[in-house]
């Protein structure tokens, strides 16, 4: 779904997989140089990336990164109040990720840092 001009998505996927009173599954997939939509996260959540990644990230108040991370990077993030950000593919070949949103209020007062298995290299 696209958003408007100053509009902040909801949408933390381009395909919703599945939905209970507890989780929400989405995928993501972006071509090279693609971005996904300027969206917002109100619950907390865990990612994987299921193919290697080169990602450039704009995160609202926190600036911008650009990282590369093998299969199956994983991170578990506690939003607090929400985080809004937007995510660039800045690799030669797709990425996809398979993201799981924990329906209820967050773990923390807070957005934390965020927990990974440590498969991710450089920051610029």
């Amino acid at each position: 779904m696209a958003t408007t001009r100053g509009e902040v998505s909801r949408n933390v996927g381009d395909e919703l997989l599945f939905e209970n009173d507890r989780i929400r599954v989405w995928s993501m997939t972006l071509q090279p140089g693609e971005s996904c939509e300027y969206h917002r996260h109100d619950h907390d959540y865990v990612y994987c990336y299921t193919t290697p990644s080169k990602i450039h990230s704009k995160r609202a108040g926190q600036g911008e990164e650009t990282r590369e991370y093998d299969k199956h990077y994983v991170q578990y993030t506690a939003v607090g109040g929400g985080v809004e950000h937007v995510i660039t593919n800045v690799n030669d070949a797709p990425h996809n990720q398979i993201l799981i949103e924990l329906k209820g209020p967050s773990e923390a007062p807070t957005p934390q840092t965020p927990q990974t298995n440590r498969r991710a290299r450089g920051t610029t």
